[in-house]
């Protein structure tokens, strides 16, 4: 009975202790990521060129390693939005050739993405757009209904569909709109990155 006694205490002590637990989010990210000229530096390791493209790719038509973009798009997810990026591939040295091409493969690869959350915010506004017309008709048909005192089983599926498009088009934009924003601005700002290449090892 005393050790369930003691462990409860220490249950009730440590939640104590959890709530009141704080982290200071920007100042861990302004010394984890941001130097002293304000950009926000993603140092990645590197021991060859395939550590950064992919070994299956083929020329004019390389692709990147898909464990080093996991890495970058990782640690780019916790650095705010407003924050320059500069990406700096460090541990080995490139050629002229090679560092031009890891850039354009990454610009492309970051190029894609954005075109792709461009492509994603166009479908949702589409989408929206439908469920708007669709909810106007049913609003529209429902007191028309209303008016002309039609059986009310045929108003009360109308209003039902008036309550699905509504809901579907606030869903989409309040929840997917804003999530679709926040990855567009994510996109940018890795479509936007400066690669810089240290053969030294951090």
């Amino acid at each position: 009975m005393a050790l369930i006694t003691k462990r409860n205490e220490k249950v009730k002590r440590n939640l104590r202790k959890y709530r009141k637990t704080k982290f200071n989010y920007e100042n861990f990210i302004s010394e984890y990521y941001i130097d002293d000229d304000g950009k926000a530096y993603i140092s990645a390791k590197v021991t060859s060129l395939y550590d950064i493209i992919s070994k299956h790719s083929i020329e004019d038509y390389e692709w990147v390693n898909p464990t080093f973009i996991e890495y970058i798009e990782t640690m780019a997810y916790y650095i705010p939005v407003e924050e320059s990026i500069v990406i700096e591939i460090c541990g080995h040295k490139f050629n002229e050739k090679e560092q031009n091409l890891i850039k354009r493969v990454l610009t492309q690869y970051f190029g894609l993405k954005f075109g792709d959350a461009i492509i994603d915010i166009n479908i949702m506004k589409r989408k929206s757009y439908t469920l708007l017309i669709f909810g106007a008709i049913s609003t529209l048909l429902f007191m028309l209904l209303n008016l002309i005192n039609v059986i009310p089983t045929i108003s009360e599926i109308i209003a039902i569909g008036l309550w699905f498009f509504l809901w579907e088009y606030l869903d989409l934009i309040f929840l997917d709109g804003s999530d679709l924003a926040t990855k567009k601005l994510e996109a940018a700002q890795l479509a936007n990155v400066k690669i810089i290449f240290n053969e030294k090892e951090k």
